[in-house]
């Protein structure tokens, strides 16, 4: 006798199901990609689609140096353990539960194409889409909702915004104006110390041994732009330098100290550097001020005719 098949009594609770299913996992992969730890290039989808992929490489990279969120999020979706470390065997199962819920599509490059991230792609035939074997020089695209933003109207309606505010800046009240610069100017003062402080830091960390470095975070090119200048905030890392490099760290530490001694019995020396420092910012200053001054009162200069006068300041009228 033949067994029958089972038939699904509920078809709708098995389609909310998947649904949900899609959203979870939009909603994780959605959070990797936006903080910059799942790479992703755009590419045309036959000639007329634009779509973003992912490398292979990259996606191994990706498993491996996010291994524990990820193994916790497909168990708490799929019930599936996927294994205890990163491995072959973890990132085929990890590919196969992909696949099987339709997450992950294989596609490929067009012959002849030899650019590490190509511009063009194609699908797959069904053939190779039954493999189910992963490779880190095949090209995959995440099948996933992606989270919907007012960020790009709301970038442009800023950058018009300001376009607008550079355009009109003639007729701008010359109180606004100069307000402008004095900003410009506490921005310039706060960037130069916190830069020197940047670099006097640093100096310090190489002649103790250490190497420290105050955001930005430039050695994580994965990271967002957030997580660049404000995660970490410092970086300490140990230096481990040959002898001669330590006895040149000595000397200079020896220096360092005979010009602070220098500078505290010749209190001179450094007040006529930093006077020269408050002076350059001042003129600078000074000249800015007088620019805009001479650029707002011949805007607003007005030739009588018939008495043949120049009058300066026609705001107040």
């Amino acid at each position: 006798m033949k067994k029958k098949k089972k038939i699904n009594n509920n078809p709708q609770k098995e389609k909310e199901e998947k649904k949900i299913e899609i959203e979870k996992f939009s909603a994780f992969y959605n959070k990797f990609i936006a903080n910059g730890k799942l790479i992703q290039k755009t590419a045309t989808f036959l000639d007329f689609t634009r779509i973003s992929y992912v490398k292979g490489k990259d996606l191994k990279q990706f498993f491996e140096e996010n291994f524990e969120e990820i193994q916790k999020e497909i168990l708490s979706i799929t019930k599936m353990n996927i294994g205890k470390e990163p491995n072959e065997e973890s990132l085929k199962k990890f590919y196969e539960i992909n696949h099987q819920k339709q997450i992950i599509k294989g596609l490929k490059r067009i012959p002849g194409d030899k650019a590490k991230y190509p511009k063009k792609l194609l699908p797959i035939t069904k053939e190779e889409d039954k493999k189910l074997e992963f490779s880190e020089n095949a090209f995959y695209i995440f099948d996933i909702k992606t989270e919907k933003t007012n960020k790009p109207i709301i970038y442009l309606v800023l950058l018009i915004i300001l376009i607008l505010f550079i355009v009109l800046f003639p007729i701008w009240p010359l109180n606004v104006k100069l307000g402008v610069l004095y900003f410009l100017l506490a921005c310039m003062i706060f960037l130069l110390v916190f830069l020197i402080l940047i670099i006097v830091v640093a100096i310090i960390g190489v002649l103790i041994g250490y190497d420290i470095l105050i955001l930005p975070n430039l050695d994580e090119p994965k990271m967002s732009w957030k997580d660049k200048l404000f995660n970490p905030f410092i970086i300490i890392n140990k230096r481990e330098d040959e002898c001669g490099v330590i006895i040149i760290r000595i000397i200079l530490i020896i220096f360092l100290i005979a010009l602070g001694v220098c500078g505290y019995f010749y209190p001179r020396i450094p007040k006529a550097c930093y006077n020269f420092i408050k002076d350059m910012l001042f003129s600078l200053f000074d000249y800015g001020k007088n620019k805009i001054e001479e650029i707002h009162y011949h805007r607003n200069a007005v030739t009588v005719h018939d008495r043949n006068q120049y009058i300066e300041d026609f705001d107040g009228i």
